[in-house]
């Protein structure tokens, strides 16, 4: 009868045990669970937020001008009054720094009023060839085969243009650069400068 007493009791005791085990396991799970939850959400939230940059300006890139030498000057010939209808000629004068094997020019005007009748090379040393395009003329030159001597330009005579204009008005005939056309010397090492320019205007009676 006492033995009987004891397993009962001792197997109470064994299924009492068993359920506070299951019991704290649960609670682990449930504990594990909820933490697991909580990190997945910081994890997201963290995932989503924006990238931050660095908020100050960039610096903005500075230009640095092509050195200029020599020059390219555009005058009008007669000193005397134009009229509508009546030619005109403009002429360009150059001058260079180093020998010049070739050059490029290119002037700008106003080809809706005013028509070309011609440009003409005034340096027997090069060999020109135009080019009309939208608003300007572009005009190439290369140094003749034939000619041996070196080229420095001193105020020398290098081209000349002959206008009409359709009406009366103010003309600018400017030798700026166009898109990536631009006026400049070659020199006989085949290395580029640009000479010093500036417009001028012819007032059309």
């Amino acid at each position: 009868m006492k033995n009987n007493m004891e397993n009962t009791e001792h197997t109470k005791y064994t299924r009492l045990m068993a359920a506070v085990l299951a019991g704290i396991l649960l609670i682990a799970s449930i504990i594990g669970y909820i933490i697991s939850q909580k990190m997945n959400k910081s994890g997201a939230v963290a995932n989503h937020q924006p990238l931050t940059t660095n908020s100050a300006p960039l610096p903005t890139p500075t230009l640095i001008p092509y050195p200029t030498k020599g020059s390219l000057v555009l005058k009008e010939t007669s000193g005397k009054p134009i009229q509508a209808g009546a030619p005109f000629t403009i002429s360009l004068d150059a001058t260079s720094k180093d020998l010049v094997a070739g050059y490029d020019v290119i002037l700008s005007y106003d080809k809706a009023n005013l028509e070309r009748q011609s440009a003409q090379s005034l340096a027997p040393a090069f060999r020109i060839f135009t080019f009309e395009r939208g608003g300007h003329l572009s005009i190439s030159a290369t140094k003749n085969v034939a000619m041996q001597e070196p080229v420095l330009f001193t105020q020398s005579p290098l081209l000349s243009f002959t206008f009409i204009a359709k009406k009366k008005g103010t003309y600018i005939f400017s030798l700026k650069a166009v898109g990536n056309e631009s006026s400049k010397f070659v020199n006989e090492a085949a290395a580029v400068t640009y000479p010093e320019t500036s417009d001028i205007s012819i007032e059309i009676n």
